[in-house]
């Protein structure tokens, strides 16, 4: 819920079920704050969660038919943090008072019957505190967001100088793909600005060192060489019994026929271990089949064809409706929440990844519209090993492409405060 506006003056709500009251201190301060009223606790807690206002401090008296004072300014800790709160009281309930501002759930309380130049004072220090208070918390946001952003680039920059490292075949062009899919997928901002909005000013000083230890596990992970199915192995594959395998298996362990596969030939063998491709995919099948909603499924598509250079290959087209972007970027290594490990599961998408690069594959996977997700591989049918060689680095071209991708993609987008 949005809180501080600029671009409204700070209303006042007053809450009592004294109609009197209420209306002699509307009297007593309309005329310099903007002033709201209330006469019951429910009536307030409407007012504040409709987010229509602008209120910065609650005056709430403590005995009131149905719930106290006390329970109103308290779920308005909870819910709006932000705002300012103050209990006023007869001497009767003084305990109550003091036990609110003990447990923070109040600024001040005020006894009645009010003393107005004393009550103006109070309202005007709580209106400074609320106005300084929302300004840092501003200015604060806004350095976060700029961590935030730095840490999103680094982590990009790291993972394309580690792909340079791995022990796979055109390792840089597969991270190339990864990297600028990931940050064109836009369906995913909602999602990345929550996971990021969890990260406060004092997890700051861990991050060098979270991030450090992250990019070495992550590291270590990608550099395992079981995917690699370009192995001597005593057979080929064939793709449409391996994936339909797979699928057959993810189906099983989900419980539902989650992935459905087509295809135009019964076999459609490929130059790989079979055994490896198998493991190949299914580590890139599993995250997709969980990334539909309920009761949704993953089209498979598997066709055999011609690139543009008339060598033959394999086209497997991956159609996902109902995705739901909070399930699909859980299996993106960039966007692992700050301070946490990537998870098995995103780690052996991108191995996976790898290893299909690797043989000479190409991965796209573009942007969600709707709810619709495609993912397309395209395998060789006979790899070339002389022309399927392994490139030290990311050339300069792509990383400054990847970085204008990252300018668009983060621009407003993980500003907290939105």
């Amino acid at each position: 819920m949005e809180s501080f506006r600029t671009d409204q003056p700070v209303e006042i709500l007053i809450v009592d079920d004294e109609p009197q009251a209420v209306k002699y201190f509307k009297k007593a301060f309309g005329a310099k704050y903007d002033v709201l009223t209330a006469t019951s606790a429910d009536e307030a807690e409407t007012l504040i969660l409709s987010g229509n206002h602008n209120i910065g401090l609650v005056i709430s008296d403590q005995r009131m038919p149905g719930r106290s004072g006390v329970s109103l300014l308290n779920r308005i800790r909870n819910e709006r943090p932000d705002i300012i709160r103050m209990l006023t009281t007869a001497y009767a309930d003084l305990d109550s008072a003091i036990d609110a501002v003990n447990k923070g759930e109040i600024l001040r309380y005020i006894s009645k019957p009010w003393d107005l130049r004393v009550l103006e004072a109070e309202i005007e220090q709580a209106i400074t505190f609320y106005l300084l208070k929302n300004e840092y918390d501003m200015l604060l946001r806004d350095k976060l967001s700029a961590m935030h952003r730095t840490l999103l680039r680094d982590r990009m920059n790291d993972m394309a100088v580690m792909s340079g490292l791995l022990p796979y075949n055109n390792a840089p062009l597969t991270m190339y793909h990864y990297l600028r899919d990931a940050i064109a997928e836009t369906s995913w901002r909602p999602a990345a600005q929550k996971i990021w909005s969890q990260l406060r000013i004092r997890d700051h000083w861990r991050i060098p060192v979270e991030e450090t230890q992250r990019a070495i596990d992550l590291s270590e992970e990608l550099k395992r060489t079981t995917l690699l199915a370009d192995k001597d192995h005593g057979k080929d594959a064939d793709i449409v019994s391996i994936i339909s395998g797979c699928a057959d298996a993810i189906n099983r362990e989900l419980g539902a026929q989650q992935i459905c596969v087509h295809t135009e030939r019964p076999e459609i063998v490929i130059a790989a271990d079979p055994a490896v491709m198998n493991e190949v995919m299914t580590l890139f099948m599993e995250p997709m089949g969980q990334w539909p909603a309920s009761g949704s499924t993953v089209l498979v598509n598997i066709k055999a064809g011609d690139n543009t250079d008339g060598a033959a290959t394999v086209s497997i087209h991956f159609e996902l409706r109902n995705c739901e972007p909070q399930r699909a970027i859980q299996d993106c290594v960039l966007f692992t929440p700050p301070l946490h490990a990537a998870s098995k599961r995103a780690s052996d998408y991108l191995r996976a990844s790898l290893a299909i690069g690797h043989i000479g594959g190409i991965i796209e996977s573009p942007p969600m519209e709707n709810g619709y997700k495609q993912v397309h591989v395209t395998l060789p049918v006979q790899a070339k090993r002389d022309d399927n060689r392994k490139v030290d680095a990311l050339p300069k071209q792509w990383l400054e492409n990847l970085s204008d991708e990252y300018e668009k993609w983060v621009l407003g987008t993980l500003d907290v405060a939105a």
